[in-house]
């Protein structure tokens, strides 16, 4: 593992294997010393950042939650494609309302799981759930995109989530993500079929805060960019046109997915012929302004994107004389998606923007793996699949 610091605001992170330095990671610390014998030093960027929140306790006192995705491992498989993504109920028979001040995810098979997504599942999205359940015999669903039960507005929160790279644990301290009496959970695992099967038993571990606590809600906020990438200009291949790609992806992960790359543009102000002129293709860059939609206060900042992607950055008010960066990873490693804490909360403000920016390097001679060969150039857009891409800033917040 290597990494380091650059100049104020830029941070250096590259990973070439988080599960071997993650088992030698000393949790009490701000510095990491891995395996390697490099370190991630926190003291010198426009937010300082560690990678455990410095206000968090060691211990949270409360009733604790274990589950796994199920009584046995699931062996994931895919009719289309490589990707399995696969939903999983988890009653936690919450009796009354609480606040969940602490989260851990433990995949259970690296080899094939890509993240885990907890959500909290509450009001008509609970009948949905059971009844998609039971129409499996209990064992789940697929699920590209979320759980897709109940209205957006009922079944699409996270409650907790993993990624290679990611910490988990406490949450800072006089913080908790509210769940309600009679809710679910559901249980996203991605499996990534690039190098075979094997069975999972993923899990995780809530601990809850003790009745009559006061706290405050802590929302996970997601901002996006638009994702589009052509081949280099000298390949003419069919996997290299948008629209056949589009259709394929329909075709994997149903119609959202070929609707999805035109709600980024339009909701970014881009066109394609903003990416026309790819060259070689490799740096293609995309940048989206999020706007603050209320006063809140920032906890974490991280990054996602998947196995082309080279460049990750977001700013507030970029562009600005009071721009300042949140969160630089410029060698990017899909195996290092962890929160970044901020020592001292950043404080937003309606109005304010939030910048998430992604380069790509979709040349000839950096396609990712598939079992022991490169994959064939293709056109890259939004997509759920990890041979496709994403251009994600992922932000913990209290709203004021």
């Amino acid at each position: 593992m290597i990494a380091g610091l650059g100049a104020a605001g830029t941070v250096l992170v590259h990973s070439t294997d988080w599960a071997r330095a993650a088992a030698r990671v000393d949790a009490s610390v701000a510095d990491r010393v891995v395996e390697q014998g490099h370190f991630v030093n926190a003291n010198n960027s426009d937010f300082p950042w560690t990678l455990f929140p410095a206000y968090a306790s060691d211990v949270r006192e409360g009733q604790k939650l274990s589950f796994a995705i199920a009584d046995k491992p699931y062996t994931p498989s895919s009719a289309e494609g490589l990707d399995d993504y696969h939903c999983f109920v988890i009653d936690p028979k919450f009796v009354k309302d609480g606040m969940v001040t602490s989260v851990n995810i433990a995949p259970g098979n690296a080899k094939v799981v890509h993240h885990v997504i907890l959500y909290k599942i509450e009001g008509a999205a609970v009948t949905a759930a059971l009844e998609k359940n039971r129409r499996s015999a209990g064992k789940g669903w697929t699920c590209f995109g979320g759980p897709n039960v109940g209205s957006p507005g009922s079944g699409g929160n996270w409650l907790g989530a993993w990624a290679p790279g990611s910490s988990g644990g406490a949450l800072p301290v006089g913080l908790g993500v509210p769940v309600k009496a009679g809710s679910l959970i559901v249980m996203q695992v991605h499996y990534n079929l690039a190098n075979g099967s094997a069975p999972d038993l993923s899990s995780a571990e809530l601990v809850l805060a003790p009745e009559g606590s006061s706290l405050k809600v802590l929302r996970t906020n997601l901002l996006f960019a638009p994702v589009e990438v052509p081949c280099a200009a000298d390949l003419s291949s069919p996997d290299c046109n948008r629209d056949a790609v589009l259709i394929e992806n329909g075709q994997k992960f149903g119609a959202i997915s070929e609707a999805i790359p035109r709600f980024l543009l339009q909701g970014c102000n881009r066109t394609l012929a903003d990416y026309a002129n790819a060259g070689d293709a490799s740096r293609v860059s995309t940048s989206c302004d999020n706007p603050v939609r209320t006063d809140a206060t920032l906890y974490s900042v991280a990054g996602h994107m998947h196995l082309r992607g080279v460049d990750i950055r977001l700013e507030l008010n970029a562009g600005t004389n009071a721009a300042k960066t949140l969160l630089h990873i410029p060698k990017w490693d899909f195996h290092w998606q962890g929160n970044y804490w901020f020592k001292t909360p950043v404080e937003v403000k309606k109005g304010d923007t939030i910048r998430v920016s992604c380069t790509y390097d979709n040349s000839t001679g950096n396609q990712p793996m598939i079992g022991d060969k490169p994959a064939s150039p293709r056109y890259i857009v939004w997509g759920e699949g990890t041979t496709d891409e994403m251009c994600l800033g992922v932000m913990m917040s209290s709203p004021k």
